[in-house]
């Protein structure tokens, strides 16, 4: 096939482009690196150029920092999205496949997983955003001939990965305590996702389709911690603080940092779980990997040298 690839060097993009190159595909890269195949700003108020003979778009590019402004959010996630997607629809692509989040789902209104249609409006500026683009999607795919497949991927894990599970990882390497075990929270390999997106490529489609995306587990924040302690060679170190007491902390960790009181125990603490059996049954495929089996080389690429991690921003999902 004949691919367009947009966040061709972000986390998922890299390894995509790598599966699809590998198994025989034209990969044509678009981005604001000059160095890529295609210009593309998504801030920009340009309109986007698809060239011709693209058998499918993976769009995967986005602004994924959620205490962005919501207008760039407005403006990246969602405008930008849909320009690229009209312009793929002018162009004659046969297939568009938007990397959404399962954030565009909103807030959970309760403990147990959720499915696509379970949905509630977003507060923040990057799940509105994702939302409305999803939304603007499937209009296009029902004005057009054009087949819109939208895959929303709980948090993505893999060497390499950053934000949370590097704070995670820094932390229990520091020797504190882990949390208690409660909550619990969807994720998913950054190679499971990679052979979704080739499953669902490969595959013949038409309409407007919208997938949850995990690896079917459940993890608490605990859970996340004792896989890369075990992956370090050493056990949890600290006592085992009770969920009171962790909430109280991270409130104040909040005040502290000037955010909403509450957005690190909900990261630590709270649930945000998902079904991915629609995907599952749709397209044959299934997840191989759970957090436990890609912490090691998760724990290697941290270990090794390189640039200095960011430990300092807001935690996210």
């Amino acid at each position: 096939m004949e691919c367009l690839v947009t966040g061709a060097t972000g986390f998922v993009g890299t390894a995509l482009c790598e599966a699809l190159a590998a198994r025989g595909d034209a990969v044509r890269r678009a981005g604001r690196d000059p160095a890529l195949e295609l210009p593309l700003d998504l801030a920009a108020s340009a309109a986007p150029v698809v060239p011709p003979g693209i058998d499918v778009v993976f769009h995967l590019a986005g602004l994924a920092h959620r205490s962005a402004p919501a207008a760039l959010h407005e403006q990246v996630n969602h405008r930008g999205t849909v320009a690229l997607a009209r312009a793929a629809a002018a162009a004659g692509v046969p297939h568009f496949i938007f990397f959404s989040s399962v954030k565009a789902l909103g807030a959970a209104p309760g403990p147990e997983a959720r499915g696509e249609h379970d949905g509630t409006p977003p507060r923040d500026g990057y799940g509105r955003a994702k939302a409305a683009a999803e939304r603007a999607l499937e209009k296009i795919a029902a004005e057009t001939a054009m087949a819109v497949t939208v895959l929303r991927p709980a948090l993505v894990y893999g060497p390499g990965a950053r934000g949370n599970l590097e704070l995670l990882y820094r932390w229990v390497a520091a020797g504190r305590p882990a949390p208690p075990a409660a909550g619990a929270r969807s994720l998913v390999g950054r190679d499971d996702l990679v052979a979704l997106l080739l499953t669902v490529a490969a595959q013949p489609a038409a309409g407007y389709r919208c997938w949850n995306v995990t690896d079917g587990e459940c993890y608490t924040a605990r859970r996340l911690c004792e896989a890369l302690a075990l992956a370090q060679g050493r056990a949890l170190a600290g006592p085992r603080l009770p969920a009171w007491a962790w909430r109280a902390v991270a409130t104040l960790r909040d005040v502290l940092r000037g955010e909403h009181p509450g957005h690190t125990a909900a990261a630590l603490l709270g649930r945000d779980s998902y079904r991915g059996d629609a995907v599952r049954a749709a397209t044959g495929w299934a997840p191989q990997q759970r957090f436990e089996d890609v912490a090691p080389a998760m724990v290697d690429g941290w270990r090794a040298p390189g640039p200095p991690a960011v430990l300092r921003g807001r935690i996210e999902r």
